[in-house]
């Protein structure tokens, strides 16, 4: 069995491994009657991307800079320079746009690869040439370098709504019970062996308060294969600076402390704008991807599992997604109960794959350019490079498939290898493959679909062949 690990664990195995052997895999479209072209190049870890008319929001994850695509032109300057802590899942990591407005979603700092400050959503206003007006609408947790998660999206009614992922901590909102709450190095399998004790945070916070002394600790230019030693981090010569940073090391020793087993704004689904008091959504353990049907008005995220169980979720209002107690499609499936959390209720994922893929970003087919798939839900993977689609039923909460294998919900591992890899056959849902590492895809006010491949650096757009010397 071949272990899923953190969205950024996996990508030099998938993408780096390949390029060591000398092979190189083009990106592809499995049916007939579109095109591929490289967009945009040369960015650097980009991580999501949303549009205000025809202009294109770039945001690169380790250096926080939000770069702006106008006029099919990538401007060589950044329209927004964030200092963002930038380790593992964490930088800037979410956009959504409403009207003139942008929302973004990132780990703060002093400087790039600074103490983390928590994660923070503000909004900006866009007047089509400059970013201003900064408003901090939300605070979140974000002192652990994994499962932020970070995406963002808004509704029909144009509310604004994040996915904070479960930061390693197994609570009231991870369906765990208060007398079997804890915090863990791992969640593949969390025990008294591995969990994180009150010893371990102090740890933790003397390390923080270590560092606080200095502009980063070890990673102060984004991803690189070698991190510089800490003793050429320069010193952090503004007093107010190293006070801030003591006292966030001081707030997540007492939010990781003493949150007696319900650690706020972990593993949900929240409304940020207007805020309300309640979450959409409990038990997730990781999110890339959330999205409202266009049509219906549901709302629509992808989840990513451990060593099990990649899955879509439809997400209904008070829906419970099961972790860390439930994983993949379990019939009839009962949670504890659990205070003040009793009226979140738990249903089976839409659809979910048995091996994870490193499912990521989905978006739906909307426009012109598309219609014979109009309506569809695309979902992307980071594990393969892959762009799935899937044809929604009548009452569009569901999927339709033809293939026998798919009716039940689940692409499951194939034990005798029949198909030449872990998985049943998934032609039936398979609409492109190797784009690399893909952490986002969304339909463009154009009707193109814009796929963002994050170790490559590239944007790629896809467009029926009809419209090739168009856009060209």
């Amino acid at each position: 069995m071949i272990k899923i690990f953190s969205f950024f664990v996996i990508l030099f195995f998938f993408l780096l491994i390949p390029q060591s052997f000398g092979i190189e895999k083009n990106p592809e479209i499995l049916i007939d009657g579109y095109k591929i072209e490289k967009y945009v190049t040369d960015l650097n870890v980009p991580i999501t991307i949303d549009f205000i008319n025809s202009d294109i929001f770039v945001l690169q994850k380790n250096d926080g800079m939000v770069r702006l695509v106008q006029n099919d032109k990538l401007k060589e300057q950044p329209i927004l320079d964030l200092e963002v802590s930038n380790y593992g899942e964490q930088g800037l990591l979410g956009i959504t746009t409403v009207g003139d407005k942008i929302y973004l979603f990132f780990t703060e700092a002093f400087h790039d690869g600074g103490i983390s400050h928590g994660n923070k959503i503000y909004e900006y206003t866009w007047d089509g040439d400059k970013v201003t007006n900064p408003k901090l609408i939300k605070s979140l947790p974000g002192w652990t370098v994994a499962y932020n998660s970070g995406v963002m999206t808004h509704d029909l009614e144009n509310r604004i709504f994040a996915v904070s992922g479960s930061h390693y901590t197994f609570g009231a909102l991870q369906n765990t019970p208060l007398d079997e709450s804890l915090r863990c190095f791992t969640d593949e399998l969390c025990d008294d062996e591995n969990k994180i004790t009150f010893f371990d945070s102090i740890k933790e916070t003397l390390s923080c308060i270590n560092v606080s002394f200095r502009h980063y600790t070890t990673n102060p230019f984004g991803w690189q294969t070698e991190q510089p030693e800490l003793s050429n981090n320069p010193f952090e010569t503004n007093p107010f600076n190293v006070a801030a940073n003591f006292n966030s090391c001081l707030q997540a020793f007492i939010f990781n402390s003493f949150s007696n087993g319900d650690w706020k704004d972990t593993s949900v689904v929240l409304q940020v704008k207007p805020s309300v008091d309640s979450y959409r959504a409990i038990g997730i353990r990781n999110s890339f991807g959330i999205t409202f049907d266009p049509i219906t008005g549901n709302l629509w995220m992808t989840e990513n599992g451990p060593d099990k169980f990649d899955e879509i979720n439809l997400v209904y209002n008070k829906f419970n997604s099961g972790w860390a107690k439930i994983i993949g499609n379990i019939n009839d499936a009962q949670l504890p109960l659990i205070s003040p959390y009793e009226d979140f209720v738990y249903s089976d994922p839409e659809f979910s794959w048995e091996l994870p893929i490193g499912i990521t970003a989905l978006d739906f087919a909307d426009g012109p350019l598309f219609s014979k798939y109009d309506g569809w839900l695309f979902v992307a993977d980071s594990n393969n490079g892959n762009i799935y689609f899937f044809k929604l039923n009548k009452e569009r909460n569901g999927f339709e498939f033809q293939s026998e294998h798919l009716k039940d919900l689940v692409v499951n591992i194939d034990p005798e290898n029949t198909y030449g890899n872990f998985h049943e056959s998934m032609s039936e849902i398979m609409f492109g493959t190797n784009f690399g590492l893909i952490s986002d895809l969304k339909f463009g006010p154009d009707g193109s679909l814009y796929v963002v491949s994050l170790m490559e650096g590239t944007i790629y757009r896809i467009y029926p062949d009809f419209v090739f010397d168009t856009l060209k």
